[in-house]
């Protein structure tokens, strides 16, 4: 079964709506004190926004395309799944280069973003997987 246009959007705005309240709890509630410990030095004043909706766009697609999308024939564990991989090798690779290119970048904190990166990822590939599935049922008819 291939993932249906229907689904495909759906998908993607399930996995924007879901890495938005998952950031917004994490750096809003939970880390920011951490990040603002860590990086204040680093902070613009104001924030430049589109850098930051460029990623969210285009991460969640990623999400969609790279693992939504050829997962759609496999349980939501395996969609999770492959949701943390690919967590774990975006996170890892901004904050493993981060850390080994700028001064005083911390360690803990690369640790930190990298797993919430990756269990944000894994959260966002598993409820997108599960409204693409249903999207695609209900679209072909099974449902």
């Amino acid at each position: 079964m291939k993932l249906s246009i229907k689904a495909f959007l759906a998908s993607y705005l399930t996995v924007l709506l879901t890495f938005a309240v998952l950031d917004t709890v994490w750096l809003g509630l939970i880390a920011m004190p951490w990040y603002q410990e860590a990086f204040a030095p680093l902070f613009r004043a104001p924030f430049i926004t589109w850098p930051w909706i460029a990623f969210y766009l285009l991460y969640c697609a990623s999400v969609v395309y790279l693992i939504i999308r050829p997962y759609i024939n496999q349980n939501l564990i395996q969609t999770a799944i492959g949701g943390f991989i690919l967590g774990a090798t975006a996170y890892g690779t901004y904050n493993l280069t981060a850390y080994s290119i700028i001064a005083h970048w911390p360690l803990t904190m690369t640790f930190v973003d990298w797993f919430w990166g990756s269990v944000a990822t894994m959260s966002m590939a598993f409820t997108g997987g599960w409204v693409a599935r249903k999207v695609n049922a209900k679209t072909r008819g099974q449902g």
